[in-house]
């Protein structure tokens, strides 16, 4: 394997752990585990999703653009996670029947 595409994949995953660390250094949190859990899902959520949406919207792209929007993610990808779940939570069923209605053709769109 090439080491310039190793060290390049290791230092997007530095990045990732550390946009993921971020936040759980700021907060408050009392229990060791959950800051744990923040940290893996943070992480996780920069190694998978952070490529695609390089891949999308920055494909040539040298890698410190990319770590930069892996660090990114990692920070506020589990907030923005959660601020999406609960717009679904309290507006999840009227969203749902506005586009039930459109596609079947039923009420005003």
């Amino acid at each position: 394997m090439d080491t310039m595409l190793l060290f390049t994949r290791f230092w997007l995953l530095l990045a990732a752990v550390g946009g993921a660390i971020l936040p759980v250094a700021l907060g408050n949190e009392a229990s060791r585990k959950r800051a744990v859990a923040q940290v893996v899902c943070g992480a996780m959520m920069a190694v998978f999703l952070a490529p695609m949406l390089e891949r999308r919207f920055l494909p040539d792209s040298p890698a410190e653009i990319q770590a930069g929007v892996s660090f990114l993610v990692g920070c506020f990808g589990l907030r923005l996670t959660m601020i999406v779940q609960r717009l679904i939570d309290s507006r999840g069923e009227t969203l749902a029947n506005r586009v039930i209605d459109r596609i079947a053709g039923g009420g005003n769109p």
